[in-house]
């Protein structure tokens, strides 16, 4: 009875597989996996009797100690430690007779590359707060965030037609003001890894012969056993630059929007019952960049945005879509809190060597003085960023001129034309600042 609480919801996650095999497959897998584990000792319960033996040793190695004082508390702490260690080896207990949803989800997480926490996660769960944490990684789009983040809670209930994707959008605007980062949080909020993010880059399917690329070769011709690109089953799948694929390919995204399924070169159905579709697409961006400059609204930018994607794409195509998103340019203070994530995360990786970082507002205002281009926005930012901070920190660890448990503050010169860098060694790790 306990592999009822939650084994609907993991037989319906492990796809490509048909009932009864699949649930007989995943409890007869489950079950061998315990059967290994009980024959075996347990990685964990290894390490507890290799750190109880070198705790042992060294009340062994106390006998020697000739202070009498030193001796007494060093033992009493040793024995003490032994006496915890065997006390939580014995409380833990790590070996079970009996496979529970735990051992199954693990099963489905090899089968389906879905992360394990996922598996053992309330929808309801991930998808509380959605769009405030999708808010704090995607700068500057609060419109398409909300979006976005609606369409998903709407499509969770599945009481449109389950055999469809989870959702599908079509992202428009310039380059460099978000869309793959919005694609990459989502693959993080909803898969548990920005990894579980397949590109695909339609600049690359501009001839009819080139979808073969996609869903693998047909049988007899070269390439056949290969396979195409469209094999992830759980995961977001981006379709980048849409606009410039072949017509072709428009057929084989309307099967995967209208099904939800799509057969490969090599005879296999692909389920995308369990994917967010996602295409992007930069037609009529130069009309957001015109609202920008205040020529004209931005509400009358979207519009003839719009009246772009409609004189270029099928009807039958924007019909399936669950959201069209259109995402505005990005502002000179929208590109500044960018150049600040960018900064922190320089700073967690710094912090991970146990080092902090420090740095000013006029840092900022540097790294964005050449590399604020409305046509490409945020996208410079980064290379900027690579060149002028990555550069020089990277020659200092290598020179040991930063070291652990030091501080580096980082400012602009007195003539604002360069970086500055100030070590604090050995004076106790600060707060990143940034």
């Amino acid at each position: 009875m306990l592999l009822l609480l939650r084994f609907n919801c993991l037989v319906a996650t492990s796809l490509g597989r048909h009932l009864p095999d699949k649930a007989i497959d995943l409890v007869d897998e489950a079950c061998a996996n315990l059967r290994v584990l009980l024959d075996s000792q347990p990685e964990e319960i290894g390490n507890l009797e290799r750190k109880r033996m070198q705790l042992e040793v060294e009340l062994h190695a106390l006998e020697k100690e000739k202070d009498k004082a030193s001796k007494a508390r060093l033992g009493e702490e040793v024995e003490s430690a032994i006496q915890e260690l065997e006390g939580n080896t014995q409380e833990n207990v790590m070996l079970t007779e009996t496979v529970g949803p735990g051992h199954i989800a693990e099963v489905v997480s090899r089968w389906t590359g879905i992360p394990v926490t996922r598996l053992g996660q309330n929808d309801k769960e991930r998808l509380i707060g959605l769009a405030d944490r999708l808010h704090q990684r995607v700068v500057g789009q609060d419109q398409a965030v909300n979006s976005v983040a609606d369409a998903v809670l709407r499509s969770r209930p599945r009481l449109g037609r389950p055999q469809q994707p989870m959702c599908s959008f079509m992202f428009l605007g310039p380059t460099g003001v978000g869309k793959t980062e919005l694609a990459k949080a989502l693959a993080q909020q909803l898969f548990d890894d920005e990894n579980q993010l397949v590109r695909i880059d339609m600049s690359e399917y501009t001839e009819q012969h080139f979808v073969s690329s996609l869903i693998g070769a047909s049988p007899g011709y070269v390439g056949h056993k290969e396979g195409g690109q469209l094999i992830e089953a759980v995961s977001v799948v981006l379709f980048d630059e849409v606009e410039k694929a072949h017509i072709s390919v428009f057929n084989t995204l309307l099967q995967v929007l209208d099904d939800g399924r799509l057969t490969d070169g090599q005879g296999r159905t692909v389920d995308f019952t369990n994917t967010v579709i996602i295409i992007t697409s930069n037609l009529g961006a130069e009309h957001l960049l015109t609202g920008l400059s205040g020529k004209y609204s931005m509400q009358a930018a979207r519009d003839k945005v719009m009246q772009e994607v409609r004189k270029n794409f099928r009807p039958e195509l924007l019909k399936r879509l669950d959201e069209i998103v259109v995402f505005d340019p990005l502002s000179q203070e929208q590109l500044r809190k960018v150049a600040r994530l960018h900064m922190k995360e320089v700073a967690s990786r710094l912090a991970e060597r146990g080092i902090a970082m420090t740095v000013t507002d006029a840092v900022l205002d540097y790294i964005l003085s050449e590399s604020c281009d409305p046509v490409y926005a945020a996208r410079p930012i980064r290379r900027r960023l690579e060149r002028k901070v990555l550069m020089e920190l990277s020659r200092m660890l290598l020179k040991e001129e930063i070291v652990e448990n030091s501080t580096v503050y980082i400012d602009v010169g007195p003539a604002g034309s360069e970086l500055i860098y100030r070590v604090k060694k050995n004076g106790g790790l600060a707060n990143n600042s940034v």
